[in-house]
């Protein structure tokens, strides 16, 4: 019998995300044309944070909204000198995404809680749960923002700064929904952070296992460039006349993907390289190309490869637009290295998954993740749980719901093991 609280949190959540509010319940009611758009600033992510924040405090936790728009919940311990155990994810979604990417987490967290609070749980240290604001980059242009600043990593005024397509700064509309404050969490003051999340990959599904464990969170950077050539007449511009930036931009489609393949052949790693943004003006067929944009997605668990990789990406886009007689301009708005995760954090969600006889492999996450920023300054590991065919970032993305609520059981056992600080290992 699946409880109905957590799964009607989701199902609720996911209806606000939705340009037509609408619920879905099974994988049958999938289609592409009901995904996710609850990005920050908009209205349907205001409506979900509201949501959120309201089930916290029926839960009788302490509500507070960093200067970004961080959502800490506090569930106070016996011994609040020690520092706390926290868990949670994130709110917004990519455009057209998926009903459980973030949403799992803080859910599965504050569930957890919840359950804590059912049994008569007491805690020694404090509880976290957390939501993070802006993982996902899609409107503010820079992903695991909110982390980044809660981890010193970027400063709260150059975040809220920060301008959407609308050149409403971050600040603006934080300020607007009511959905910051001059709170300041201090990650100093936390010992543990655990994140649930949907796997994005295939490997749980494929093998039928309930519980992925991450050891690693691989690295991601982006390269971002405009080629700038010449528009002219598609008709009358001879061949050898043309500035042609598409041209140019299609060779480095084919060369990215190329290289990324030879480095998995070479090292057997876990390299890809995925050119997920492209935008020819004036777009018309009747017009040689005068502009592209695009934007290369690389990541690795080997730092050395994900930065040879990167290297090579930018000089080959300034050799080939030499060559094509385009100019080229390059940024690299973020790049974000490999994690490895807390060894006493990986066990320790081992450990409560055997106590409940829930099978888990050891894995890497392929996806960046709020856990890597948290990582640098508290001991981190992640709970992954199946996604249906490795679909996710889609209107398709599925998790079952006995598997979300075993991740759930985890997540409760690990963190009421961890708030005791048993030194179990």
């Amino acid at each position: 019998m699946i409880p109905q609280r957590w799964k009607e949190d989701i199902i609720e959540i996911g209806r606000m995300g939705r340009k037509v509010p609408q619920r879905i319940e099974s994988y049958d009611q999938l289609d592409f044309e009901k995904g996710q758009y609850r990005l920050e600033g908009t209205l349907a992510c205001q409506k979900s944070k509201e949501y959120v924040i309201a089930k916290m405090k029926e839960a009788g936790l302490e509500v507070r909204i960093d200067r970004v728009g961080n959502i800490f919940a506090r569930r106070q311990g016996f011994k609040t000198s020690q520092g706390a155990v926290m868990s949670g994810s994130h709110l917004d979604s990519v455009l057209n995404g998926g009903m459980f990417d973030g949403v799992l987490g803080v859910v599965s967290a504050l569930e957890a809680v919840r359950r804590m609070n059912d049994e008569g749980f007491e805690n020694q240290r404090p509880i976290e749960v957390a939501a993070f604001m802006g993982e996902e980059g899609s409107a503010f242009k820079k992903a695991l923002l909110g982390s980044l600043v809660l981890a010193g990593k970027m400063p709260d005024t150059e975040a809220l700064a920060i301008c959407n397509d609308e050149n409403v700064t971050l600040a603006e509309a934080l300020d607007k929904q009511k959905l910051r404050s001059d709170f300041s969490m201090e990650l100093d003051d936390v010992e543990y952070f655990i994140e649930s999340h949907v796997e994005q990959g295939p490997v749980l599904d494929k093998e039928k296992m309930p519980i992925g464990i991450v050891e690693n969170i691989t690295g991601l950077t982006w390269v971002n460039a405009t080629l700038s050539g010449e528009e002219n007449h598609a008709g009358t511009t001879p061949m050898a006349a043309r500035r042609d930036a598409l041209v140019a931009g299609a060779e480095i489609v084919t060369l990215t993907n190329r290289r990324a393949n030879e480095l998995v052949k070479s090292f057997g790693g876990s390299t890809v390289a995925t050119v997920g943004k492209m935008v020819v003006k004036p777009g018309a067929p009747n017009i040689v190309p005068g502009t592209v944009e695009m934007g290369i997605d690389i990541r690795d668990s080997n730092p050395e490869i994900m930065q040879k990789l990167k290297a090579q990406t930018i000089a080959s886009i300034r050799d080939l637009a030499k060559r094509h007689g385009v100019n080229s301009t390059i940024e690299v708005p973020f790049d974000h290295p490999p994690c490895p995760c807390s060894v006493e954090v990986v066990n320790a969600i081992e450990r409560a998954a055997a106590d409940l006889s829930i099978k888990t492999i050891r894995m890497n996450s392929g996806a960046g993740h709020d856990a890597q920023n948290i990582a640098e300054k508290v001991k981190t590991a992640m709970i992954f749980v199946p996604s249906i065919n490795g679909i996710s970032h889609s209107p398709m993305e599925w998790t079952k719901w006995d598997n979300i609520e075993n991740g759930i059981k985890v997540l409760t056992q690990v963190l009421k093991n961890l708030s005791r600080d048993r030194r179990l290992y």
